[in-house]
């Protein structure tokens, strides 16, 4: 099967290697002594939606994870929010779909992804890199908060037991289903202490005030376990001040506090 890449050439599936792509970067790596330095990539992002099977898996509540099974065989991605639109991919390398072409020895979905982030962190000289969901940081708009709940855990779960647990240079912030919080409370009581958990994040889109006294409890057992608490943005395409928009970069530009 070929595959698009960049500048219009057509590659095999066997071509696609992030170690081969980074060759450049890695020769600049040595040149600059980036092994002298200690470097943290805190802005890594996973794709969690690559083995949604595996993380339904986790879920524990047994009608949710019926639902989330049966539909992502059937019609993809039912427990996530509509987006509004997707991101304009025109004109740029088509990195993020053929990174789930890549081949590595690995069939478990934590070790493959464990596989190949290693090769872009040693390619370009990191020492640890922090991750964290993609397609959940809109997570906080679902209109059901029960399904925010339950897939924020088992991803959390399959998260610490299938790619933090093996993995010492693989560190992340735990989502907090922040729509809810007593799961908040719970999530951090139920991970703060597993490996590699460094701290906890709030994805920003969402309607919640942080400042809100049910939240307090939270914020002072993170402080207790002397971890931080991080925010991330991501944008909203059907926010009123944001429908006036009609291109992507305008809503990228503006749309992230």
């Amino acid at each position: 099967m070929d595959l698009l890449a960049d500048r219009g050439r057509r590659v095999s599936v066997e071509e696609l290697n992030t170690a081969r792509h980074l060759a450049n970067a890695a020769k600049q790596a040595h040149q600059r002594k980036f092994d002298e330095i200690m470097i943290v990539d805190i802005d890594s992002h996973h794709y969690e939606s690559d083995h949604l099977s595996e993380i339904y898996a986790y879920i524990e509540a047994p009608v949710i994870k019926q639902i989330a099974k049966t539909f992502h065989q059937t019609m993809g991605l039912p427990l996530f929010p509509q987006r509004g639109s997707d991101q304009e991919m025109g004109g740029r390398i088509t990195r993020s779909p053929l990174r789930r072409m890549e081949k590595s020895p690995y069939k478990d979905g934590g070790r493959h992804d464990t596989e190949l982030t290693l090769r872009w962190m040693n390619a370009m000289g990191v020492d640890y890199t922090c991750l964290f969901p993609t397609p959940m940081l809109s997570f906080g708009l679902h209109p059901q908060v029960e399904i925010e709940v339950a897939l924020s855990r088992g991803y959390n779960r399959w998260l610490c037991e299938r790619v933090l647990a093996h993995e010492p240079r693989l560190i992340s912030l735990l989502y907090l289903p922040f729509n809810d919080p007593d799961a908040c409370y719970e999530t951090v009581q139920e991970f703060g202490d597993k490996k590699g958990v460094v701290g906890f994040l709030v994805t920003g889109v969402r309607y919640n005030a942080v400042h809100e006294n049910e939240y307090m409890k939270t914020y002072a057992l993170i402080e207790e376990m002397g971890k931080p608490l991080a925010f991330h943005a991501a944008y909203n395409w059907q926010n009123k001040y944001m429908e006036q928009m009609n291109r992507f970069i305008s809503v990228h530009a503006l749309g992230f506090p």
